[in-house]
């Protein structure tokens, strides 16, 4: 199992940790901007991947913000499928409204239960399919699901308990975030710093499987 402490600490040993959390945590404010974040917490994973401990540079700006543009695109398409079920269930509902339809409302409400199911299973997989792209560089390599379910499955509890304990980190940080005045500075910067860490636990899960070392 993974040390949680020294995930938790491994920032902190780099003497300029905190110009990379306040220029991290700066560039997340801007929409398009930030695809820079998503970059910088893929060369996190991509360290990881080799076995590395360590933050990355704040450097080769071009190809950190098309590295992020990569992301979002595949993080989009993972959406994609939930996202058209929470369509066809909300126009079921507002049908059955409307119409007083209960076989609509029936059909609807079990297409809003699937698109909820279908969400976290593909959220719960994303983390791993970003781990095996940043291995193959190459987009497709996201979309390979059997690789990516042989990796998940292969040490599945550590894996489940990275991908809850961020879920949980994370939710923690939109609570602080509705905190008067300084909660929403504490909740992006402690949201970078989340992004940037797990990252790097996903990549080294993801080295696990070849290496057997966390």
């Amino acid at each position: 199992m993974f040390d949680l402490g020294e995930l938790l600490k491994y920032p902190f040993d780099d003497p300029k940790w905190g110009e990379k959390f306040l220029i991290g945590s700066a560039l997340s404010l801007v929409p398009i901007i930030n695809f820079f974040v998503a970059g910088y917490a893929l060369e996190s994973t991509r360290a990881g991947i080799r076995g590395e401990m360590t933050l990355p540079d704040w450097e080769d700006w071009g190809a950190k913000f098309v590295q992020g543009f990569i992301l979002f695109i595949i993080g989009l398409i993972y959406m994609l499928i939930p996202g058209l079920l929470m369509l066809l269930g909300g126009g079921g509902v507002l049908s059955a409204f409307r119409y007083g339809n209960v076989g609509w409302g029936v059909a609807g409400g079990f297409l809003t239960l699937l698109t909820i199911v279908v969400a976290l299973v593909l959220a719960f997989v994303l983390p791993m399919a970003i781990a095996h792209y940043a291995a193959e560089d190459k987009l497709g390599a996201a979309f390979e699901f059997g690789e990516i379910w042989r990796r998940i499955k292969t040490d599945f509890g550590q894996y489940l308990v990275a991908v809850v304990l961020f879920w949980f980190f994370c939710s923690i940080m939109g609570m602080i975030a509705t905190i008067p005045l300084i909660g929403w500075i504490v909740a992006i910067v402690g949201t970078f710093y989340l992004t940037v860490i797990f990252a790097n636990l996903f990549g080294r899960l993801y080295r696990q499987i070849d290496t057997g070392e966390v």
